[in-house]
């Protein structure tokens, strides 16, 4: 069972694991692509905006280089050129990320820089490759970076803007403005979300502004980048930020400056929906297989349950099979030793009888058949108890803790008579005023029996404990049952044992020990009452505990005493001569014995095999039903008879018809026997001898009829 469980386990979760794995990894390529797409746009549109930023700055430049100050016939000589220095001056003062303005003739001499004094000496442009680009194509260009270090200016990074001065079609002069490098850095975090990282690299291959640790300002961006920039205009690539984080980084180059805005993804942010859904995914499958292990184990639970109910139904079907057998053994049984019993009475009567003498050898014989039959007949009792055939003779109700107590002496007698070494201790817990409907001497008999097995298990001495409990019997009301519990200390019954403990005949003790009868006594009687009775047993015990023998009992009815008495109480007659009985016995020699046994009594007697003949006698006034010149005045009837009515059945019919007719019922074994006493019909059980069945039938008959009949 257990593998296949694991394949039901592994059936159940492997596509659930699957298809949890399919939808993160779809879900997570998702959040990666929009991630990536974010970057993409945003690399874009930072691309746009530094690029339209320097066009402007351009522009900006361009109006100054159209300053009449600096027409062609102005004259060429730096001191000629104050003016203009004054119109730059105020032109970079409304410009507060300019840094200076530049005027350079075509040479490269620096003639105007607004960072100084006009007049102060000047030397040759710093960025002479970018001068010679202008006066060569005559229109603006962007610079590259100079950051902190010889080529910066008061140390800081600045990037240059340059234009050139057209008169007459010749560049006659360059202009070029330095502008903060923390003007990019502005742009770039306008708009920024975190956690994203941008960075802007010049045309040279150097950073111009970035919104994490400006030191980096001026330096590389990292060979991914460089390589990037190399392959194409924009994409994707994976590298590294400025701070030497790893990112998955999208940029965009624009053709016109050389310039490339980059966006990087930190590499733990772009991860994270992977660790997420991975940490969800194994939540995911430890609830799965907590929730599997969880069904399993009800299932197994439902399976255990099922195989037990299967087993104890099989178990209760082969009791039931037993006790039906059992039952009619015993009936067959009892037909022999009723025919035994019954032909040991008339042999000695009729010798008797002849001989007109006491033979004491004959008596021997006699008492020896009388023993024999005595001993079948207890034989057969326990099996009725077992089958619950003959269980219900004498029902009382009765107090546990009482009946228990009386008997004491009697369960302490049986328990002396095994143990070896110092006996057996009796321990009780019986809390009074649990009152059952139950046979008292059958519980009696199955409390002695519980304790002669208690004994043997424990040869050496130990513990038996009788408790009572009350308890909530199978389809009964919460708390209107009591358990009485027999618990021994002794070595315990092996586990393929327990199953067969409450069959007729099985044992364990050796020949001559035991009958087997003793517990399925004890499960007839649980049964007759209508309770039940369970097994516990441990072959390695601890303290107190060994095997424990449970009799299951529901409570009984609120009454002021025991039951009512029945006919039982009622007088015994004497037998007039001639008697006219009607005898319904399907066994012939039965009906053969009973008839002489009853005709030596005092009675006329007729035998019929069923009941629609003995009814038919009954109904036939004419003749059929007159014996000895007169009508018939008692009925006996075997309960169990063939055709379709049983002996019940015919007492029923008899007292509808006839209700001044005593009717006596015999059996050996029967299902009805319950049904017949509750109807108020006298039962006889078999075997008989005559001074039994002549007193039966005399009580019958002295009954009256209104007693016979049950209130209803």
């Amino acid at each position: 069972m257990r593998h296949r469980l694991l394949l039901l386990v592994i059936g159940a979760l492997l596509p659930l694991v699957l298809f949890a794995a399919g939808v993160t990894a779809v879900a997570l390529r998702t959040q990666q692509e929009r991630m990536r797409d974010e970057a993409v746009g945003r690399a874009d549109a930072l691309s746009a905006r530094i690029d339209h930023d320097l066009a402007t700055q351009i522009e900006l430049l361009k109006v100054l280089a159209r300053s009449p100050r600096l027409d062609e016939d102005a004259p060429d000589h730096a001191t000629d050129l104050a003016p203009f220095y004054e119109v730059a001056t105020r032109f970079k003062a409304e410009l507060p990320h300019w840094d200076r303005i530049f005027l350079a003739n075509p040479a490269g001499d620096q003639l105007v820089n607004t960072g100084l004094p006009f007049g102060t000496p000047l030397g040759h442009v710093v960025d002479e490759a970018g001068h010679l680009r202008v006066v060569a194509v005559g229109k603006p260009i962007v610079g590259n970076m100079a950051g902190p270090g010889p080529a910066s200016i008061n140390g800081r990074g600045m990037v240059s803007v340059r234009a050139p001065v057209i008169r007459n079609g010749q560049v006659v002069y360059t202009l070029a403005a330095t502008i903060k490098a923390e003007r990019f850095a502005g742009l770039l975090r306008e708009g920024l979300r975190e956690p994203l990282r941008t960075f802007v690299v010049d045309n040279a291959g150097v950073i111009v502004a970035t919104t994490r640790n400006p030191n980096r300002i001026g330096q590389s961006p990292g060979p991914m980048a460089l390589k990037a920039r190399a392959e194409g205009n924009a994409g994707v690539y994976r590298g590294l930020t400025p701070d030497n984080a790893g990112t998955i980084t999208a940029f965009r180059k624009s053709p016109e400056t050389g310039w490339s805005v980059h966006v990087a993804i930190p590499l733990g942010v772009y991860q994270a929906p992977f660790d997420r859904s991975v940490w969800i995914l194994g939540v995911a499958c430890l609830a799965a297989l907590g929730l599997t292990a969880l069904l399993v184990a009800l299932l197994r639970r439902e399976i255990r349950a099922e195989r037990r109910d299967i087993q104890a139904k099989a178990h209760a079907a082969r009791m039931e099979a037993l006790g039906r057998m059992t039952g009619g053994v015993a009936h067959d049984v009892n037909n022999l030793l009723m025919a035994v019993q019954g032909n040991a009475d008339l042999i000695g009567r009729r010798l008797r009888d002849r001989h007109h003498v006491e033979d004491a050898k004959l008596d021997r014989h006699l008492a020896s058949i009388k023993l024999a039959v005595e001993k079948g007949t207890r034989i057969t009792r326990d099996l009725l108890v077992f089958s619950r055939g003959g269980s219900a003779a004498h029902v009382e109700t009765i107090d546990l803790a009482e009946r228990i107590g009386g008997n004491l002496g009697l369960i302490r007698q049986s328990l002396n008579g095994g143990s070896l070494n110092g006996g057996i201790a009796l321990d009780l817990d019986l809390a009074p005023g649990f009152r059952v409907a139950i046979d008292p001497v059958q519980l009696d008999l199955a409390l002695i029996n519980l304790a002669v097995n208690a004994r043997d298990a424990m040869p050496e001495g130990g513990t038996l404990r009788i408790a009572l409990e009350r308890a909530t019997l199978e389809g009964g009301a919460e708390g209107r049952g009591v358990t009485l519990s027999v618990t021994d200390s002794g070595a315990g019954v092996p586990p393929e044992i327990l199953p067969h403990v409450f069959e007729p005949f099985f044992t364990t003790k050796g020949v001559g020990s035991g009958t087997g009868l003793g517990l399925s006594q004890v499960y007839g009687l649980a049964k007759a009452a209508g309770g039940g009775v369970s097994i516990a047993s441990t072959l390695a015990p601890a303290a107190g505990q060994g095997t424990t023998v449970s009799i299951h009992l529901p409570l009984a009815e609120e009454t002021d005493g025991t039951a009512a008495a029945g006919w039982e109480d009622a007088p015994a007659g004497r037998v007039v001569p001639g008697t006219r009985l009607l005898l319904v016995e399907d066994n012939e020699e039965v009906g053969r014995v009973t008839t002489a046994l009853l005709a030596d009594a005092g009675f006329a007697v007729h035998c019929v095999v069923d009941a629609e003949t003995a009814l038919g006698l009954l109904s036939d006034r004419s003749s059929a039903n007159v014996i000895q010149d007169g009508p018939i005045q008692v009925v006996i009837s075997d309960i169990r008879l063939p055709g379709a009515l049983d002996g019940v059945t015919l007492a029923r019919r008899i007292r509808e018809e006839w209700p001044d007719m005593p009717v006596l019922l015999v059996s050996g074994y029967s299902d009805s026997i319950a049904e017949a006493r509750a109807l108020g019909f006298p039962v006889i059980g078999k075997p008989f001898d005559t001074a039994g069945l002549v007193k039966a039938v005399t009580r019958a008959m002295a009954t009256p009829a209104a007693d016979r009949t049950p209130i209803a």
